[in-house]
């Protein structure tokens, strides 16, 4: 039995209205379907309640399909989905933030020891995934550039003024410094701007030099200088330093400054006129960079194949790993990087 319009009584009907499940043919006739029986077209929200009377009145003429449970099924359907969607989601993501490292045993010293790898000479100290210095740390190997970038902490110390009162240091990362670079060919426009701010290096309403060798030049007759935190070069826990090392800004490259030297993820580079502007925590302390350098000689011998891609230049350097030492082995396996332990995993969530 064929079923027509309800509208125009004339044709088959093709369409159902959303809300009402009236019948129509066409456009015109659905328009005028609203407008007649004053129906918004839009279908009811599917958490409202439906008296039974209205299910039962919503049943075709054979009692064989009803459109209002076909709806409530399908919106069942499609919540079961999503929530199963977030579930799986949510066990990737912990995965990869919360996900420990290390043996059982070893997982207790979580909170002190860590995972490193030496990065172009580097010892770097890696921070857990997750923590906000790790997210942003962007220093890897660029390819077209042939050659290692690095993620720079720039602290600039502010002039004392007279009262003995300070501003806050400005602080701010920047990325992509090449590492053949010297700190101040390094030291991007922001930071510039603010060294004139902080430490007066133009007259009132001159403009920042426009040419990046015009910038370095007048950061070179300030006499700024320039220091960075001293860590043992062997550490393998998670620490902080308040001894700062001054480095020279200007006619070492950024590869010669930190070879054999430790950094927490990327270098941190503290600007102050005076040793007596930086933060009052911090003590400059003399660079012992023979006991590094004596250090690193001994280690030499045994990681030669490994360190080889540290020292060259012209190929992509393979990062050498390390599991996190506990205190009684940390002198006899510094250098090794013979399978980094990745860690348990939260597969047991799954249930």
């Amino acid at each position: 039995m064929e079923s027509f319009c309800e509208v125009c009584h004339e044709v088959q009907f093709k369409y159902k209205c959303p809300r009402c499940f009236k019948k129509t043919c066409s456009l015109p006739c659905s328009q005028k379907h609203k407008t007649q029986d004053a129906c918004s077209g839009i279908a009811h929200d599917p958490t409202t309640y439906i008296a039974s009377e209205a299910l039962k009145e919503a049943d075709d003429e054979k009692h064989e399909s009803n459109l209002l449970v076909q709806r409530d099924y399908q919106f069942l359907n499609k919540l079961k989905r999503s929530l199963e969607v977030d579930m799986r989601d949510g066990r990737l993501i912990n995965k990869k933030v919360l996900q420990p490292y290390g043996s059982y045993a070893k997982r207790q010293h979580y909170d002190q020891e860590c995972q490193r790898v030496i990065r172009r000479g580097v010892n770097c100290i890696l921070l857990p995934k997750g923590m906000q210095r790790s997210l942003m740390n962007k220093s890897k190997w660029d390819k077209p550039l042939d050659l290692f970038v690095w993620s720079i902490e720039w602290v600039l110390c502010p002039k004392k003024k007279k009262d003995k009162t300070t501003e806050e240091p400005f602080k701010h990362v920047s990325h992509r410094i090449k590492e053949t670079d010297s700190l101040l060919e390094g030291m991007g426009k922001i930071i510039c701007e603010k060294c004139y701010e902080f430490y007066n290096l133009a007259e009132e309403g001159e403009p920042l030099p426009e040419t990046k060798a015009e910038r370095t030049q007048r950061l070179i007759d300030s006499g700024l200088k320039f220091y960075t935190k001293w860590f043992p070069y062997n550490v393998v826990r998670i620490m902080d330093s308040k001894k700062l090392i001054e480095l020279d800004a200007r006619h070492k490259s950024i590869a010669e400054l930190f070879k054999n030297r430790t950094v927490i993820e990327f270098p941190t580079i503290f600007v102050a006129e005076y040793d007596e502007e930086l933060p009052e925590a911090f003590t400059v302390v003399a660079d012992d960079s023979t006991h590094s350098q004596r250090t690193a000689n001994s280690n030499d011998s045994s990681n030669e194949s490994q360190n080889n891609s540290d020292s060259d230049e012209n190929s992509e350097p393979i990062e050498e790993s390390s599991k996190p030492l506990t205190s009684s082995t940390a002198a006899e396996s510094d250098g090794d990087s013979d399978g980094y332990d990745p860690g348990v995993t939260l597969d047991f969530l799954a249930g």
